[in-house]
């Protein structure tokens, strides 16, 4: 591309019938003076789209970062809002568990204690029972003994001599000599007949 100095600088060959030399000058220098106008003006363009190229490339640089910050900042999102879900299933699920575990354990404590209650009554009924059954025996054995006591002491009243009999005896002895007179008499058991407790 020429350069104002190079349009400056040309020259021409002269021919017989040639052009004006001050003219063809005159007009040469307007025409340099332009193009070095445009020139400069080009090179300052040229400048300027690189420096907005520059700048656009930066911004192209800074559209993807945002881009980027962008898609990460919405992974990082859903990550938090999965992360979010799947904690608070995990904690609906272990409160669930722990809800159930306690309605278990309470159940199982019922269960205990009302086995526990039954137990104790069947133990009390085993301890009535067994009460009432020492005290049958009890009774059953005093029974017994009072029975064989009384049937003894009928034994020993039927053996008893009755009033005639102890006279006899009694003169019997007096008149062999092998009881003094003056000895005290045995009282005659009464028949029972003419026997009185008392409570009649």
């Amino acid at each position: 591309m020429l350069t104002p100095v190079d349009i400056h600088n040309q020259e021409f060959s002269r021919s017989f019938r040639g052009y004006d030399m001050e003219e063809i000058d005159d007009f040469l220098d307007q025409v340099v003076n332009d193009y070095e106008k445009l020139y400069r003006e080009n090179n300052q363009l040229k400048r300027e789209i690189e420096l907005n190229e520059k700048e656009l490339t930066q911004y192209h640089q800074l559209e993807k970062n945002l881009q980027d910050t962008l898609l990460v900042a919405q992974r990082t999102a859903d990550e938090v809002i999965n992360t979010a879900n799947s904690r608070a299933d995990e904690i609906r699920q272990a409160a669930k568990q722990a809800e159930e575990n306690i309605i278990q354990a309470a159940e199982v404590e019922a269960k205990r204690r009302l086995e526990e209650a039954a137990q104790k009554v069947r133990e009390a009924i085993s301890e009535y029972e067994r009460i009432v059954s020492d005290k049958r025996q009890f009774i059953a054995k005093m029974r017994n003994i009072l029975n064989t006591e009384l049937s003894i002491l009928g034994d020993l009243e039927n053996h008893m001599p009755d009033k005639q009999e102890h006279d006899l005896l009694q003169t019997m002895n007096v008149e062999i000599g092998t009881k003094e007179a003056n000895m005290p008499e045995v009282p005659a058991v009464e028949d029972e007949g003419t026997h009185s407790d008392g409570n009649d």
